[in-house]
């Protein structure tokens, strides 16, 4: 796996950590990945930026390894992915409901986007 419909992508695994591919030239190196990555070890979470093939996943899906997956981009921001369909594939992950690590990371960055929380990374410019 490396971009889930030309965003970047994010796993998350039982034991409460991250991981994404890592931006090796195929994979857009998105600021909306960057963000999440920062604000994630900034909640003392593991993030990891390793190669992770559909199989595995599908694999950590059904053993119950992986708990939540999501999709990241600019206009999207986060998109919990909660099933997996394809050729060779059909999984859901956890529930097929969006977890609580994605919806924590989502609610801290358009917190900050939205000047509900405050930007200690000077990621906002005010422009007027």
């Amino acid at each position: 796996m490396e971009e889930l419909g030309g965003m970047n992508i994010f796993f998350v695994f039982d034991d409460g950590s991250l991981q994404t591919p890592p931006p090796t030239g195929t994979i857009l190196p998105g600021i909306t990945r960057d963000s999440l990555i920062t604000l994630a070890r900034g909640m003392g979470l593991t993030v990891r930026e390793e190669a992770y093939a559909i199989d595995q996943w599908q694999d950590d899906a059904r053993s119950g390894g992986v708990t939540e997956a999501f999709a990241c981009g600019t206009a999207a921001v986060v998109t919990p992915i909660g099933k997996v369909k394809g050729r060779s594939h059909d999984f859901t992950i956890a529930d097929g409901n969006p977890g609580l690590i994605t919806q924590r990371l989502k609610a801290a960055l358009t917190d900050i986007q939205f000047g509900r929380a405050p930007d200690p990374h000077s990621w906002l410019d005010r422009l007027f």
